[in-house]
């Protein structure tokens, strides 16, 4: 079933209390706020810390150190009957090495695990100013992050995430009580969410706005199943607390799971979404060709994203002459502000995109839709953009766009997969053989047993339709 989150603005419901309690209540957020981080950046670097008290054991061991070289030669190699003998007998001492180490660890860590020593040294020191619900989720969430990580730490392709104040407050509902009371009544009651009654007792009125993410009805349908099995479930959330211009707002990060809309699609209808320069997307299906659409056009998405360069680039040439120093802040805002709205409205028109892709097909009956894997798009060999891609890749959110269809298709049980792009626009997608691309928006056939051969086909159709009928599926 899919998982969502939904961003919904908090303030504290002032019905009922006095100032002083308004006054603890800001507290009590505040103090979880300045110290969360640096619980966060205890836990992984303990993390890290014990991955390396582990490699240090496996040095101070010759016997380890032998047997590993020499299973590295050995596999490096065509090994005879008497080696590959010697290969399984060194993986066995290996495995009992591992076991003494893991038994020192734990000797070391006074017979409990990783997780458990790390969670009774931070809880020892914050439990009097973070409850340790909040204490739990977060050791969960590090944890499963250092584990996703830890390859590439030890590879020295990344460093070690650094947390900083202001990080999402994780926390779980409780199971047996729903935290959400509509007051009064009325298609606009005040909804409120009660937090941690037990420790402040804090009760949050829900703001929608305008809601454009119809995120009102989804809350009133998430107290309408509580405990059901069949309906909406609410998951681990966050609180989060965003200082801007002066201010502190409170938002809830609301995670819940949603049923899968229960539809009539075709698994074997493919529909292949092309993301390319003239249009943003195209599609097309594996079946009947004459089934195709185009989303959006490259001018207005360009020309849009230019306005927002230019302005950005002249409050830049006007600021040459700000220096550090008091106020050099204030005179950044106006950039800052910029980048925000250029950012919002990407993430917009990456919403409506997507959006139309899945109504596409909805209306269709495809079961399935195909992406192409667009790791490493437009970089060379040493893992630089190559200089013709700069700028399309530049304005063009091509894995936010992917990530957007993704999610909204698993919510409506429409499967996704990624496919390979190689050579998906320079082969025909009716013969499929190598054609001929001399204009960016014009493929042409060259095989003469084609029925295509010599005809003008639009490029972009031409690649959707090969990403819908390809059946090199990678991993996503």
């Amino acid at each position: 079933m899919p998982i969502i989150t939904r961003k919904i603005e908090l303030c504290i419901d002032r019905e009922g209390i006095t100032d002083d309690e308004y006054k603890t209540h800001w507290q009590f957020l505040r103090q979880i706020d300045d110290n969360l981080y640096l619980v966060a950046n205890r836990i992984s670097s303990h993390y890290f810390w014990t991955d390396e008290f582990e490699n240090r054991m496996r040095m101070q061991m010759p016997e380890y150190y032998k047997a590993s070289k020499d299973i590295r030669k050995l596999a490096k190699k065509k090994m005879s009957e008497e080696e590959k003998e010697s290969f399984e007998q060194l993986k066995e001492q290996l495995e009992r090495l591992e076991d003494v180490i893991r038994q020192k660890k734990e000797d070391f860590l006074c017979g409990t695990s990783v997780r458990t020593s790390i969670y009774r040294l931070v809880s020892e020191e914050y439990s009097n100013l973070i409850p340790t619900d909040i204490l739990t989720n977060l050791l969960q969430k590090i944890a499963d992050s250092y584990k996703e990580a830890s390859q590439d730490i030890r590879k020295g392709n990344r460093t070690l995430s650094n947390y900083r104040k202001g990080m999402p407050v994780p926390f779980s509902f409780p199971k047996d009580k729903n935290p959400f009371i509509i007051r009064d009544e009325g298609e606009n009651a005040d909804i409120l969410f009660k937090w941690f009654e037990k420790r402040c007792g804090i009760c949050f009125k829900m703001c929608f706005g305008k809601d454009r993410s119809n995120n009102r009805e989804i809350v009133k349908r998430l107290i309408a199943d509580f405990n059901k099995n069949d309906g909406y479930k609410l998951n681990n959330s966050s609180i989060q607390l965003v200082n801007k211009n002066g201010k502190t707002k409170i938002f809830l990060l609301l995670s819940l799971t949603i049923p899968v809309q229960k539809r009539t699609l075709d698994k074997e209808l493919v529909l292949g979404v092309d993301l390319g320069i003239k249009y943003p997307l195209y599609l097309a299906t594996n079946g009947t060709a004459y089934i195709k659409r185009y989303i959006g056009d490259s001018d207005s998405f360009l020309n849009e994203r230019l306005v927002f360069q230019r302005r950005y680039k002249e409050l830049q040439r006007n600021l040459q002459c700000t220096t550090g120093g008091k106020g050099r802040g204030k005179k950044l805002q106006a950039l800052e502000l910029l980048r925000d709205k250029e950012r919002n409205w990407v993430k917009t028109k990456n919403h409506v995109f997507s959006r139309e892709v899945i109504k596409f097909a909805l209306k269709i009956g495809a079961g399935t839709i195909h992406l192409e894997k667009l790791t490493g798009i437009g970089r060379d060999n040493d893992g630089g953009v190559c200089d013709d891609r700069k700028f399309i890749l530049r304005n063009w959110s091509y894995f936010e766009l992917q990530t957007m269809i993704k999610y909204k298709a698993k919510m409506e049980g429409i499967e996704v997969r990624f496919v390979s792009p190689a050579y998906t626009s320079q082969i025909c997608c009716n013969c499929g053989e190598r054609g001929e691309r001399k204009e960016q928006a014009v493929f042409r056939c060259m095989n003469p047993e084609c029925s295509e051969y010599g005809k003008e086909i639009n490029a972009d159709y031409n690649a959707a339709r090969n990403i819908a009928l390809s059946k090199d599926v990678v991993a996503d």
